[in-house]
């Protein structure tokens, strides 16, 4: 195959990747808690032209790699709705989900459910809000049994950290699992929790957008590569 005809389809199949991570950013502008990802880009394999040139090299494109999780600096969005809640910092709430998998997010926008004559935490998915011990958190009440223990409620919520947050895997619906190299979850009792409040996406749509064109402008360039190589290609078969 010619190389250039390759190295144009690996760059446009990377940049419509690219569009897609982009734009999923900009999808979640207003998604409670939601981290922005960014891809990340390799050259892919090289190729010696001659043996008697070993400087003499030729490309074949590009990929991406892997995308990255970008905790930056986010705002706190007050709501002044004691079942919300964020952390001041990298911690994440931990939730269990139908299948008794645990995974963790940014996204504070709790709920009540009652189960057995209980009341319980739970996301906004339904999954069961952890402790730092990761039991489920039963709502506590006051004397009068009408009101729930805000105070108490705030001191049960778990909040977890991770020595490399940048390693964990999205899962999507604004969750994440630990692996092997974000490290395991480790409890903080002494994070603080902002109640009454929630961590908006820390998207910045004007930086996206400008990816976003960026994106669309390299896939174009990228194929006009592959349009060029297909013309010389055809003008070198109809040579006589």
């Amino acid at each position: 195959m010619n190389i250039s005809f390759h190295t144009g389809k690996s760059a446009m199949i990377a940049q419509a990747k690219a569009l897609a991570v982009y734009g999923n950013n900009i999808a979640n502008v207003n998604t409670v808690g939601y981290q922005q990802l960014r891809p990340d880009f390799a050259d892919c394999l090289y190729v010696t032209e001659r043996a008697t040139e070993p400087d003499w090299q030729t490309g074949h494109g590009t990929y991406v790699q892997k995308t990255d999780l970008m905790f930056g600096e986010s705002h706190f969005q007050w709501t002044d709705r004691m079942l919300d809640f964020a952390v001041a910092g990298e911690g994440f709430f931990a939730v269990e989900d139908r299948y008794g998998d645990v995974h963790y997010t940014r996204d504070g926008a709790f709920q009540m459910t009652q189960l057995d004559g209980e009341w319980y935490l739970v996301s906004g998915n339904g999954e069961y809000v952890l402790d730092n011990n990761r039991e489920r958190i039963i709502v506590p009440f006051d004397e009068t049994d009408t009101e729930a223990d805000w105070g108490a409620l705030n001191q049960m919520v778990g909040v977890f950290e991770f020595a490399n947050p940048y390693g964990l895997d999205a899962m999507g619906s604004n969750r994440y699992i630990e692996n092997g190299k974000s490290g395991i979850a480790i409890p903080n009792e002494n994070a603080t929790k902002l109640q009454g409040t929630l961590c908006v996406s820390n998207v910045d749509l004007a930086t996206q957008m400008v990816k976003l064109i960026e994106t669309q402008r390299a896939y174009q360039i990228s194929s006009r590569v592959v349009t060029t190589s297909d013309e010389l290609a055809r003008i070198a078969n109809n040579l006589r």
